[in-house]
This record gives structure tokens, C-alpha cells and sequence, in this order.
């Protein structure tokens, strides 16, 4: 018994130190998505969770929340998958509304399994062969035609764009366009490399017809 109290100690400590890590990873995620809605000079900064639910008020102005037993702890870790809306803008020739996607893991996406279920961590990928990485979504129509045909969700949770091996697509539907662009989060490490990335982005928008959208 003394040793299993110790034993659970020790871990503790370490949860501990992964609630600190968290803080300060979720910080630099916070400032680095400002930083990104800065440069493309798009005008809103919300979000919405996403891989599990928010944890929903019980009654308006008691600040309870509605928690019960069996929920899934996921739906207390709210950057696991996040989204963050950056707004809509007017290009040349779209106007245009971009979401960014915060996966900080994608160890449930990289696995092959269909009937695996998002609580069994435990047969996700290895973390050392999981990556931590955003995706760029950016939903395009004709200017002055200003009605959103893509459901985002729908692309979020999607395996072929939310895992590890995802780069590149573009998808059109009735004169609007999806652009969904993923980079390792390790690119945005540094203001440098940061500038370089969104470039990249900007780019590969341009090459694909959407032109105008550019760092200020």
C-alpha cells in the first residue's frame, strides 16, 4: 500500500507539470493565432471547440456547469482540436473567410482503425510518430455573393485532412473554392519562420486563383 501511495505521487507530480506545460503552450498558441489574424488583417478572433463537447452552463448565471458521471474527460481538454475564426475579408475577386485548426495531436487521426473510438488514447499513434500542427481553411466566393456553402466540420474531423500527412488541397463547388493547407507546428516557432509559412500559404491561395491576400 505504501508503495502504491508513493508510486501515485510520483505521478501526480507529473500531472502537475503537464497542467503548467499546457498553460504555457495554450498561451503561445493564443498569441501566435493574434499574431497570425494581425498579419492577414482578418477582423474577428473566436473559437469553437471540436474531437469532443464544450462543457455546457447548467442553468444561466449559476456559473455550474453540466458534468455527469462517464463523460469523457476530452471534454474537459479544450485545445486537443480547436478552431479558430478569423473572420471574412475582400480579395480581388472573393470574399473570403478563414478558420485555423489547432491539433495538438494527431495520434487518433494517423491510425487506421474506423471502429477505434476517441477515448481509447491508449491505441491512438505513438506520440513520437503523431505531430502537433494547424490547418489553414479558408472558404472562398464570389464577390458580393456572400454565401457560405462549405460546412467546415465536415473537413475538420476528416482523417484525410486532419492527420500528420496532410499538406495540400484545394476543392471547388459551384464557383466557390476550400482551401486547406497544413503546416507542422514547428514552423511557427519563430517570427521568421512564422512570416515564411503564411507566405507559403498566401502563395499557394494566389496559385489557385485567389489573389489579393498578402502580410501587412
Amino acid at each position: 500500500m505504501e508503495n502504491n501511495i508513493e508510486e501515485f505521487e510520483k505521478a501526480l507530480i507529473d500531472v502537475r507539470k503537464a497542467h503548467r506545460l499546457i498553460f504555457k503552450y495554450q498561451e503561445k498558441m493564443l498569441n501566435l493565432m493574434n499574431y497570425i489574424k494581425s498579419r492577414l488583417d482578418f477582423p474577428e478572433f473566436i473559437g469553437k471547440k471540436h474531437f469532443s463537447n464544450s462543457i455546457g452552463v447548467k442553468r444561466s448565471g449559476s456559473g455550474m456547469q453540466r458534468i455527469w458521471h462517464n463523460m469523457w474527460a476530452w471534454d474537459f481538454i479544450y485545445p486537443y482540436v480547436y478552431e479558430y475564426y478569423l473572420g471574412d475579408i475582400r480579395l480581388e475577386k472573393y470574399d473570403c473567410n478563414l478558420s485555423i485548426i489547432q491539433y495538438s495531436d494527431t495520434g487518433y487521426f494517423d491510425q487506421n482503425n474506423e471502429e477505434i473510438s476517441r477515448v481509447d488514447v491508449e491505441k491512438f499513434v505513438e506520440e513520437e510518430h503523431s505531430v502537433s500542427k494547424i490547418l489553414f481553411i479558408l472558404e472562398a466566393v464570389p464577390k458580393n455573393h456572400k454565401t457560405w456553402k462549405w460546412d467546415k466540420d465536415d473537413f475538420i474531423m476528416n482523417k484525410l485532412y486532419a492527420s500528420s500527412n496532410h499538406k495540400a488541397d484545394s476543392l471547388e463547388n459551384n464557383n466557390t473554392k476550400l482551401i486547406l493547407y497544413s503546416f507542422p507546428l514547428s514552423n511557427f516557432i519563430e517570427e521568421n519562420l512564422t512570416n515564411k509559412s503564411l507566405n507559403e500559404f498566401c502563395t499557394y491561395c494566389k496559385g489557385n486563383g485567389i489573389t489579393g491576400l498578402e502580410l501587412i
